[in-house]
């Protein structure tokens, strides 16, 4: 069991968040690499009006053995859904799946990595208000939200993005979520990041101003995943890395579609591809109806 109990620990940079009844959840510090070359995928859509789902065959399987190999990818229309961020303020912590029923959302993910006490790693506003004003000093990434005046209606900022700052993009959305490494740059080239293996979720945008979630259980390393959702036939521009591990979720409940998918492997903590239960996440980004 491990907790943070300094304020220099806490400015460090934050890797996968474990949140597990017989240990504390910590955020461990990752660092930087080269990523690999790019390769061609075959892609498998469904699609209702405002919601497209993807579940995307990727080119290289993971060194493990282990998985399907397999990408979700969510895509939403923000002229006819928009995102929200929902935390302890708004209920105790629960799966996934249950934020997504409990407050009739379209779809919902991983708000990025968080503490013992279930508060989130990185600075989080809604609509204007500070849900938690924590500045990781390292963390490079933000997803902005809900536009003040004619901007686009999603941006994301850190390396390869010319979005701004944290504080840049507070006076220019009114929502804002930071985190620690953008995967996919808003150019749409990889980011060198070098990590463990395990499974992940990430948020983004892509080439037509969508929002992208995005969830791939079978585990990698994330010089390795970005390098392949980086591929020109998925027109990803900009994708923010969220959670990874067991916690790792993604959830849509649109029409007929529906898709309930969660991690599971993560190098040294749960080595196995076995897990069939969501775990509680104390925050998640939502997609709700405008």
């Amino acid at each position: 069991m491990r907790d943070r109990t300094s304020a220099s620990r806490a400015e460090r940079d934050l890797g996968p968040s474990r949140r597990h009844a017989s240990r504390w959840l910590a955020c461990a510090s990752l660092a930087a690499s080269a990523a690999l070359g790019a390769a061609s995928i075959d892609v498998e859509a469904q699609e209702v009006p405002e919601v497209v789902v993807e579940r995307v065959q990727l080119p290289r399987r993971s060194d493990l053995g282990v998985g399907d190999a397999i990408a979700t990818i969510a895509r939403f229309d923000l002229r006819r859904l928009r995102l929200t961020f929902l935390t302890q303020r708004d209920g105790a912590s629960r799966p996934l799946d249950r934020w997504v029923h409990d407050h009739h959302l379209v779809a919902g993910i991983n708000a990025g990595m968080f503490l013992p006490s279930g508060r989130p790693c990185g600075f989080v506003q809604l609509r204007g208000e500070v849900l938690n004003d924590r500045r990781p000093s390292r963390w490079q990434a933000v997803v902005a939200f809900d536009p003040l005046g004619d901007r686009s209606a999603m941006a994301v900022s850190g390396p390869g993005c010319g979005a701004g700052t944290l504080d840049t993009l507070r006076a220019q959305y009114g929502s804002v979520l930071q985190s620690n490494r953008v995967l996919i740059d808003c150019e749409g080239r990889p980011t060198d990041w070098r990590t463990n293996r395990y499974s992940s979720a990430a948020l983004g945008v892509d080439r037509e101003g969508r929002a992208v979630m995005i969830h791939v259980r079978t585990p990698y390393r994330m010089q390795v995943l970005s390098r392949m959702l980086a591929a020109p036939s998925l027109g990803v521009r900009g994708l923010v890395y969220m959670e990874g591990g067991p916690e790792a979720s993604l959830v849509v409940e649109a029409g007929r579609e529906r898709v309930r998918v969660m991690g599971s492997w993560e190098d040294g903590f749960h080595e196995a591809d076995d897990l069939q239960q969501m775990w509680d996440l104390p925050n998640v980004v939502g997609v709700e109806r405008r």
